[in-house]
């Protein structure tokens, strides 16, 4: 069974609750160091609560369906909201796919969190039936986001354009 808490000595991540966690996500997509970066201008740049909302309750829908998803982020001393890490079904050139995939607030990047919490759901991949690789996806500009990848095992697959955008896709074998 895919755990629904994971905890390190930094960090506490638990499934997502979309009632409980909106606030944080809202104000999360609203930044535009975080958005844009997800979201650029022609994918409509920062996400109103609305927005939000819909894209959390994926995450949450995500879990029901396939008994596994993204966890929400908090710091374990003091509860901070730190973001978003997970895994999630996914298509790649027609194939379904598992997506390893994380988000930091602005604020706080820069920490490892996202390495932390990205290695730990990896560990975690292999409880998924029949599972052998998890894929990732950044623009080929987001440097902070390539190197997590890489120090956690990721490899380049390929190029490619995705939503307009000049991506890279990322494998890792679990």
């Amino acid at each position: 069974m895919f755990p629904a808490e994971l905890t390190t000595d930094r960090l506490l991540a638990t499934r997502v609750d979309l009632a409980a966690d909106i606030d944080d996500y809202a104000t999360l997509f609203a930044d535009p160091r975080v958005a844009e970066p997800l979201w650029p201008r022609h994918l409509g740049g920062v996400r109103t609560r609305a927005q939000s909302e819909a894209f959390v309750g994926h995450f949450d829908a995500h879990w029901r369906c396939h008994g596994f998803g993204p966890w929400t982020v908090r710091e374990r001393d003091g509860g901070a909201f730190v973001g978003q890490v997970g895994l999630g079904h996914t298509i790649v050139a027609g194939s379904a796919e598992v997506e390893a995939g994380f988000i930091v607030a602005a604020d706080l990047q820069g920490r490892g969190y996202a390495t932390e919490l990205t290695r730990l759901a990896l560990q975690h991949a292999p409880s998924l039936k029949g599972l052998r690789s998890v894929v990732a996806f950044a623009t080929k500009d987001n440097a902070p986001a390539l190197a997590v990848l890489d120090r956690c095992g990721f490899a380049h697959e390929a190029d490619a354009i995705l939503f307009e955008l000049d991506c890279v896709i990322l494998r890792a074998q679990v």
